[in-house]
């Protein structure tokens, strides 16, 4: 029952059901649904101690809900908040909390978690119809915006050592505007999209999408806008649990997702023996 809840109403309801089972349920669904957005930052023993019930209590609470445990559903939780939690509420919180030991590691804790999801992830036919994609020759636009377009250029400084035609395209440079005029058929699109999802990357890849074009999304939810824009997409979690999004998890995919598309890149030893020559004429490292 408590798996895969993606908004506040399913949130609400599922709360209201458990409620009734007993006075200790109800006083605990009761603060979570009145204080979701401070328990992201709290850890098994500061709830118990807000709501004043034992750790056992909350600990069964949250396998009645069907969780294997408190940090089960705060996974769930962080995908619910991640878009109402802005940036001043973050900070707000985090101040409150300050930087004491057990608030760092439960950070530590929910990047663990997230990070042994991805090898279910790296099983799915999206992530190969992915790897595939990148491993084609057809020419590949990364395309994002705002927080999410921070990873972008590491992936592709390190595409452009892997392969051609690999090009960047952000709301402020001049081919945004243009990408529609290109042939759908002779080029791929890799959409990257995390909360709190970008307005205007969303319309675009609505728009192109609508025109032919082939997307493929790397996002955080199947409740994700992108998911229904894209030809294949996986989903990959990150920590909504600090002032900003922490990416640690995001980074570690694209490295194990690049590594997996150079595989299947004919002739890339030689091009990387090349691009390693050019880099000791030219002297490029001290």
């Amino acid at each position: 029952m408590g798996k895969n809840i993606e908004t506040f109403g399913q949130l609400t309801n599922m709360l209201k059901l458990i409620a009734d089972t007993s006075p200790t349920y109800k006083k605990i669904a009761m603060y979570i649904n009145d204080n979701y957005l401070q328990i992201v930052f709290m850890t098994t023993n500061e709830l118990a101690e807000q709501v004043g019930v034992s750790q056992g209590s909350i600990s069964r609470f949250f396998m009645a809900l069907g969780y294997r445990g408190y940090n089960d559903f705060l996974q769930n939780l962080q995908n619910i908040v991640s878009k109402e939690l802005t940036a001043p509420k973050r900070l707000q919180f985090t101040e409150k909390h300050g930087v004491k030991d057990k608030y760092m590691h439960s950070i530590f804790d929910n990047e663990l978690a997230n990070m042994e999801k991805l090898g279910s992830i790296m099983e799915t036919d999206n992530y190969k119809k992915i790897v595939d994609m990148i491993a084609s020759d057809r020419q590949l636009i990364l395309m994002s915006a705002r927080m999410s377009a921070t990873i972008v250029p590491y992936v592709r400084y390190i595409l452009n050592k892997m392969r051609n035609m690999v090009y960047e395209y952000k709301p402020s440079t001049p081919q945004w505007d243009t990408v529609e005029l290109m042939d759908p058929e002779k080029v791929n699109i890799m959409a990257v999209m995390f909360p709190r999802y970008p307005r205007v990357l969303v319309e675009k890849c609505q728009r192109l999408k609508e025109k032919g074009f082939h997307i493929y999304g790397i996002t955080d939810s199947e409740f994700s806008p992108l998911i229904e824009c894209s030809d294949a997409a996986v989903c990959v979690p990150l920590t909504v649990s600090s002032i900003f999004d922490i990416y640690s998890t995001p980074m570690i995919f694209f490295n194990i997702l690049l590594r997996d598309a150079a595989k299947k890149i004919p002739g890339i030893s030689m091009r990387m023996d090349k691009i390693e020559k050019i880099e000791l004429q030219n002297k490029v490292y001290y």
